[in-house]
């Protein structure tokens, strides 16, 4: 099911004066669209309309992502740096594209297989060995 936008027009109220300062802060702090939409006292389909209509507001919401973006990777950067294992390899994992068991480098390795024959008969083995002669002498 799609989503349709409201398009905001001049019925509707248009954004506070504050609304870039607080979309910052909020959006800064981790605070979902939909409660962005309820700080600045509208509904999250007028929230949208306002993004699309107001290039500043969408601005701010990205502008505020990014700083949260920045502190919690600074915060889990540091907690690496500081001897937290479970913080390091989630960077190396998400940053630099690291798999557990990851055998990429295994491809290029050269493969050897040895083809070994069935079960034989004595008599047939024998032949085998003696280059096609049986031996029939016993002790």
């Amino acid at each position: 099911m799609t989503k349709q936008r409201v398009a905001c027009n001049g019925s509707q109220k248009k954004p506070p004066k504050n609304a870039v300062k607080k979309i910052i802060d909020l959006a800064s702090r981790g605070v979902s669209k939909k409660g962005i939409a309820r700080g600045l006292g509208c509904s999250p389909d007028l929230f949208n309309a306002w993004l699309d209509n107001y290039p500043e507001l969408q601005t701010a919401l990205d502008e505020g992502r990014e700083m949260e973006h920045g502190e919690l990777f600074g915060s889990l950067f540091d907690s690496a740096k500081t001897g937290n294992v479970t913080a390091a390899i989630f960077l190396l994992k998400t940053r630099h594209g690291y798999r557990e068991g990851d055998q990429g480098d295994l491809a290029n390795r050269v493969s050897v297989t040895f083809n070994l024959p069935g079960p034989q008969s004595m008599e047939d083995f024998t032949r085998t060995i003696n280059g096609g002669e049986v031996d029939n002498e016993r002790d």
